[in-house]
């Protein structure tokens, strides 16, 4: 009869091992499709890692990455393919028009406190030695009260792309330049810690891959970064008047991530 009791535990004991074993399993195999659903996300039928706050790509429509077309004369935003067969956006600031930018990013807005990397790849169509006043801004709104107007700023000047920020008085620095090249493809990374205070605000850049050495000989610049309500990201031609300027730009990211903004 032990015998029997013995045979009858061991058996239970078997099956419980097995029965916790399997929910162990599901329990596992769950937290994974919970992980891969905080992972990504589903937008227009694409699946995106959680990491890429926004996608600028042309392919996903003027309507879904822009909050407004700036366009002071005659230019347009408009899309091509390049060489590769990516669908590109296309600033084209005729000669005599003053500007030409499109401001993103839709649906998405950086917060105070908040660590963001920007990402972009570009091509410029301009004279080396034109002066613009942005290819890309970090632009404040509303401007109305603005202090910095545009915190930083990516601009052409004597055959120099130039880095700007602009501290609370509206007063210009260039932490980083280097001689511009006009007709090939150039990729940039921002990071910033998104602040309205100096000491905490910062950016990092990357160009062509590489972590750039600001003035001050180090890799960060603590500033403000941060300005009125909100700061959003355009890319385009700004200034230049006096010339034709053509500015194509893909692969637009803001990530939590550089891996992601860089692709």
């Amino acid at each position: 009869m032990k015998k029997i009791e013995l045979v009858s535990l061991a058996m239970l004991g078997i099956t419980l091992a097995s029965t916790s074993c399997k929910k162990e399993k599901e329990a596992d195999s769950a937290l994974t499709e919970l992980n891969k659903s905080a992972q990504t996300q589903t937008t227009s039928g694409q699946v995106q890692i959680m990491s890429v706050l926004f996608n600028g790509d042309a392919t996903n429509g003027s309507a879904n990455v822009w909050k407004n077309i700036n366009i002071e004369g005659t230019g347009t935003v408009t899309t091509v393919n390049d060489e590769t067969g990516t669908l590109t956006w296309k600033f084209l600031k005729p000669n005599g028009s003053h500007r030409t930018e499109g401001r993103g990013a839709k649906n998405y807005q950086a917060q105070d406190g908040d660590e963001i990397y920007i990402g972009w790849t570009s091509k410029i169509y301009m004279p080396t030695d034109l002066k613009t006043e942005a290819i890309f801004q970090w632009k404040s709104y509303p401007t109305e009260g603005a202090l910095q107007n545009h915190p930083i700023m990516l601009r052409t000047k004597a055959g120099m792309l130039e880095l700007q920020h602009f501290d609370d008085s509206h007063i210009a620095t260039v932490p980083w330049s280097t001689a511009i090249s006009v007709n090939t493809w150039l990729k940039f990374v921002i990071r910033m810690k998104v602040s309205r205070n100096p000491a905490v605000g910062y950016i990092e850049f990357w160009y062509n891959g590489v972590k750039q050495t600001f003035s001050n000989g180090n890799q960060r610049l603590y500033c403000r970064t941060l300005d009125v309500a909100d700061c959003d990201p355009k890319w385009g031609i700004y200034g230049g008047d006096e010339a034709q300027a053509t500015h194509f730009v893909k692969k637009i990211r803001i990530a939590s991530s550089y891996a992601d903004a860089a692709q």
